[in-house]
């Protein structure tokens, strides 16, 4: 590389049986506007057994000669997908966007901005839901969305907790120099990348707030229900405790603690769901799906865990 070569940037994309979904991912990755010295290649990883996303992906490229890199990564897992993306990079930087995602033409250029300003390791943004079809309403776009209320360019590394790799850029020296980055044994229950942000945290990595790197979330009809709401917050609650059990050596003290959390949120929420039964469905489920939070915190353990990735449900 000389040094009029630009810096790269690399988007990695896992995808499994989504090819909809990940044409409009791709379409918004050859409209991003980079600035001058910035390059970018994107990395689609196709989870799938067959090779579904083939197809999608060299349309895209006859489309719009958007530069990407396939790999077939046919053993199911979102660790193992992801892991098969950070190899696959070639970038200094690493950017994660779901294949559900669609990025504002500003995404990538926002981003780097904020890592060379602040010099922090890794840089998130908002989310913000959208339905496929129909109307997303207030109370399930909040489940689905991301905003944290801090200004621009903040410092969030206290707030590790509740980031994912969902829209985020990371410094590839810093954070994902290893060979595993994410923990394979979270392949079909996730949380593989609140652990990962834990354990940068915890060795002093620094994560900063971008609010103009939005990206938007597509929602398919078969998510807006409270069944599955209920199901991602207890898997979410699950995920706030086994984190800390993962960690090397396990932190018991924090897993007893956020397991008296749930314990408490759990009670309190069923009560409110009881009250608020009778008279606001609305605020009844959420107040259920809260308490389901709240058993997760306290059930966290493999055998409770649900499958939503790899060989057991798509989420």
């Amino acid at each position: 590389m000389t040094d009029k070569s630009p810096v790269l940037i690399s988007v990695v994309v896992p995808t499994l049986n989504r090819p909809e979904p990940l044409a409009r991912a791709l379409d918004s990755l050859s409209a991003q506007r980079l600035p001058e010295g910035l390059g970018m290649e994107v990395v689609v990883i196709d989870n799938s057994r067959d090779g579904s996303a083939r197809g999608t992906v060299d349309a895209c490229i006859a489309r719009n000669r958007l530069p990407i890199v396939y790999v077939l990564a046919p053993v199911p897992g979102v660790a193992n997908a992801r892991n098969a993306g950070v190899r696959a990079a070639q970038g200094r930087w690493i950017a994660f966007l779901d294949d559900d995602e669609e990025a504002s033409p500003g995404w990538l250029a926002c981003h780097v901005a904020t890592l060379q300003a602040t010099g922090a390791d890794a840089s998130f943004g908002p989310v913000v839901a959208k339905a496929e079809a129909g109307q997303l309403t207030p109370a399930f776009a909040a489940y689905f969305s991301r905003q944290l209320g801090r200004s621009d360019r903040a410092d969030i590394t206290d707030l590790s907790a509740l980031l994912g790799t969902n829209n985020s850029v990371f410094d590839r020296g810093r954070c994902l120099a290893k060979a595993e980055v994410f923990d394979t044994s979270l392949n079909e229950v996730g949380g593989e990348d609140s652990l990962l942000l834990r354990q940068l945290a915890d060795s002093g990595r620094r994560f900063a707030w971008t609010p103009g790197a939005d990206v938007i979330e597509w929602v398919p009809p078969k998510r807006m229900n409270w069944a599955y709401v209920r199901r991602r917050r207890f898997l979410s609650g699950q995920i706030r405790t086994f984190v800390h059990h993962k960690l090397m050596p396990p932190r018991w003290a924090s897993v007893a603690l956020w397991m008296g959390v749930g314990a408490a949120q759990a009670a309190l929420e069923f009560a409110k769901a009881a009250i608020f039964l009778s008279f606001d469905r609305e605020k009844a489920e959420i107040a259920r799906s809260k308490a389901w939070g709240g058993l997760g915190k306290l059930f966290w353990g493999e055998r409770f865990r649900p499958k939503l990735y790899g060989s057991g449900l798509v989420s």
